[in-house]
């Protein structure tokens, strides 16, 4: 083996990401995890084993003009949010390449595709339904977000507000609420992406 950085970059390859907090969350680990590698300056075979079987199942055949997205199976909640412990990598269900960059106007290495729990999002977002997420890293306008806070992974509309940012659910019946400057600035908030597209059954 090499160096950390050396497997680090190995690891990156395989799996098909270029940022940590990407490649933590197909390996279905915390970035956390990957800082403690590094400050023991070692990865354990087994996260290896995974990012190869993530590999090759990313490289089995998909139709020309299509690609695979894939699936997070995570509590990500449209109530209150739900404590997230692992986010594991389950499938990919594929999509129209084209589809993604003219009509949601994204590219495929940019999204990922999440369960949608709770009704607090309801009717934009109904329970039991997939939204697709374009992955930032902060907030740039009014939108729907998926994001963490307080330990919890939540889907809800922020918008801006002399506070910091309001927190709003589409279905009246939940409570507004307030994200300070300081709880926006803070480790425990972190963006994880902007909803784009939602897919759900009748």
């Amino acid at each position: 083996m090499g160096s950390f950085e050396e497997q680090l970059r190995e690891l990156k390859q395989l799996t098909n990401t270029a940022k940590n907090v990407d490649l933590a969350r197909v390996l279905g680990k915390s970035p956390k995890t990957i800082s403690n590698w590094k400050h023991r300056d070692h990865i354990p075979e087994d996260i290896f084993i995974k990012a190869r079987q993530i590999s090759q199942n990313s490289s089995m055949a998909t139709p020309n003009g299509y690609v695979e997205l894939p699936f997070y199976e995570v509590e990500v909640s449209a109530g209150h949010g739900v404590l997230v412990e692992r986010e594991d990598l389950s499938s990919a269900i594929i999509f129209s390449e084209g589809y993604l960059r003219k009509e949601i106007g994204v590219t495929p290495n940019s999204v990922l595709l999440m369960p949608i729990k709770g009704d607090s999002m309801h009717p934009t977002l109904k329970h039991g339904g997939v939204m697709m997420v374009h992955k930032v890293e902060e907030f740039t306008d009014d939108g729907i977000y998926v994001f963490r806070f307080d330990s919890r992974l939540m889907v809800k509309r922020l918008q801006y507000s002399k506070a910091g940012l309001k927190v709003v659910s589409d279905n009246g019946t939940y409570e507004p609420w307030e994200l300070s400057k300081k709880d926006v600035q803070a480790e425990d908030f972190e963006v994880i992406g902007k909803v784009v597209w939602t897919g759900q059954r009748m």
